[in-house]
């Protein structure tokens, strides 16, 4: 364990909580609960004689993890994370959703039924419920008896008990007008919502009526009925904030300053669950809500799944700013359940900096002094733009190419480039390297693009001299290095133009610097790659599918991103992003 990651767990909370171990290449490897967070993890790394808890400890590299309020929103939390993450090391819950629900369906004649399956088309479901205070079953039977919705799956031609008992309007043998069902769907919605007020009146003014009529017995009955509601109503006040009740896609917002730093927390809402959780940290240049702006202009426009809303405390000036340029609705909720994520969001924003701020800075300390180190070794200490390149190809086919740009010693992703290779001819990854340079600075010259002050490949002497001849092509004069490997293929030798090599130290701070580009520009180019190669497998399925076109193609694709993950997907999913005949058959072809 190292001394930052040890500081960093030593910053964990005692609070209840989700979290995340990960292994050196920042894949998720296991999600547990926890209600002290603190505890929890750090009782992993005393001795243990279970196996299994023995290979994950030695796999483990760094933490995450998300605060919540109580034990019930920490596993649903839970389940909701194993499911969209699949770790490892995680072998129960995985495909699991064993949580109950109550629903009122959204027929003429609506129902309150129980279920484990969440369909949201069926109606508004209630929950899950999750904490053992709560039977849902027996909250369900209660329900149903003091409310007179239909208890038939299909309505029969005769009346049946649950009419007598006053406990069903009887729409099988008379006409039952909609606007009938108002007030108990408002008392169903009331309830949950923690209102009880109106239904416990009506059990009171019952519970009354009963006890004047000498029907004690009746009257008890409705007495523990109104002393149970308001007992589940209790239990239900501690919110369920990783649980929304709407099926929408949003994001909730927090940050915090501290120290000129800031930590910006963003938890994300997909279908109502959440899912995903998202840290920054940076050094604070100039204003807070400045910088807030920046980085959200960033994240956003580089995401290609926007939500419909996004939740954050900012002035209205702001919002409106952010809601014009992004196309997406920013929304300061001043009161409300988005009210209390935010806070949510805000603490866990503040816990996260203080777990991760050494860590932080001593990766932004090293990072300032390798770029400071790697210009006095390449001879350019005005360097401020640099381009990387890369290839990336399977045996001569789907040959594409990629550019990561480094400005002021950090990654500017919005100048990213993608090139497809256009030459038949181009077989060799050198061959490829020339077109793509020659296009890059043919189109930049064109433009009248800022030219960068260094150019890095990937590859030795050979690789070197054709970009530099691509570049004479151009007219353009613009400093070259290539990163060569030795036997082993790992990076060890920085080529000059001239021919001569340097071998970088291994235990340097710019071998670490060259080494974090060479791994950003090959995982930008691979990523482009896969997606290149995964449509061409993903059109060659769905191409021949009544109603899916090159359109439908395109947002199954961005959405999925593989086959694989569809046929994951359930038809609900799917049905958001095509109609219900289409996701059917898109499903059957897919199996």
């Amino acid at each position: 364990m190292t001394d930052a990651f040890a500081f960093k767990l030593s910053k964990i909370p005692h609070a209840p909580g989700v979290y995340l171990w990960k292994n050196i290449s920042n894949e998720i490897i296991y999600i547990g609960k926890a209600i002290d967070l603190f505890k929890r993890t750090h009782q992993y790394f005393l001795k243990h004689e279970d196996g299994k808890t023995n290979l994950l400890v030695n796999e483990i590299s760094d933490i995450d993890f998300i605060v919540v309020n109580n034990e019930n929103e920490s596993l649903i939390l839970e389940a909701n994370l194993i499911r969209k993450h699949q770790p490892k090391y995680n072998v129960l819950l995985k495909n699991s959703n064993s949580y109950p629900y109550i629903v009122l369906t959204n027929e003429p004649h609506p129902r309150l039924l129980y279920t484990n399956d969440l369909k949201t088309n069926k109606g508004n479901y209630f929950g899950p419920f999750v904490s053992n205070k709560i039977d849902a079953y027996s909250l369900f039977k209660l329900l149903t008896r003091i409310l007179p919705f239909r208890k038939c799956k299909t309505t029969p031609k005769q009346k049946c008990l649950y009419y007598d008992m006053h406990q069903c309007l009887g729409p099988c043998i008379r006409n039952i007008d909609q606007n009938a069902y108002t007030q108990y769907i408002q008392q169903v919605h009331d309830f949950f919502g923690g209102n009880i007020k109106e239904i416990v009146t009506q059990l009171e003014i019952s519970e009354e009526t009963l006890s004047n009529n000498m029907n004690f017995e009746e009257a008890q009955k409705t007495h523990e009925t109104i002393k149970d509601l308001l007992r589940v109503a209790k239990i239900l006040k501690e919110s369920q904030l990783v649980f929304l009740k709407s099926n929408q896609t949003v994001d909730v917002i927090g940050y915090v300053i501290s120290n000129n730093t800031i930590c910006i927390t963003i938890f994300s809402y997909i279908d109502g669950k959440l899912l995903l959780k998202n840290n920054q940290i940076c050094d604070l240049y100039g204003q807070g809500e400045e910088e807030i702006l920046n980085y959200l202009f960033q994240y956003y426009d580089n995401n290609k799944n926007l939500p419909a809303n996004v939740y954050i405390s900012l002035p209205n000036n702001l919002l409106k700013q952010l809601t014009n340029q992004l196309k997406i609705n920013f929304i300061n909720p001043l009161t409300g359940k988005y009210k209390t994520i935010i806070k949510n969001a805000m603490d866990n924003a503040r816990k996260s900096l203080a777990s991760n701020y050494l860590v932080y800075k001593n990766k932004f300390n090293r990072s300032v002094k390798a770029y400071e180190d790697f210009k006095t070794l390449i001879g350019n200490s005005q360097l401020s733009l640099i381009h990387i390149f890369d290839i990336s190809n399977l045996f001569s086919e789907n040959k594409v190419g990629a550019m990561v740009v480094l400005e002021n010693g950090n990654f500017n992703k919005s100048s990213y480039k993608k090139f497809i290779i256009k030459d038949a001819n181009s077989i060799s990854d050198t061959q490829c390297m020339r077109e793509v340079i020659q296009r890059q600075y043919s189109r930049a010259i064109n433009e009248n693009k800022k030219l960068p002050g260094l150019i890095i490949v990937d590859g030795g002497k050979h690789q070197v001299n054709v970009c530099k001849d691509a570049l004479h092509l151009c007219k353009l004069n613009i400093q070259v290095i290539g990163l060569a490997k030795n036997s082993k293929h790992q990076t060890d030798k920085i080529v000059f133009e001239n021919g001569t090599e340097y071998k970088i130290p291994i235990n340097g701070n710019v071998y670490q610097f060259l080494l974090n580009i060479q791994e950003e520009v090959h995982r930008f180019a691979i990523s482009f790659f896969k997606q290149k190669k995964i449509k061409q497998l993903f059109n060659s399925q769905l191409d021949n599918i009544p109603g899916v076109g090159q359109k439908t193609i395109k947002k199954l694709l961005d959405f999925y991103g593989s086959i694989d993950n569809i046929k994951k997907a359930n038809i609900s999913e799917i049905e958001q992003l095509v109609d219900k005949k289409t996701a059917k058959l898109i499903k059957t072809i897919l199996k």
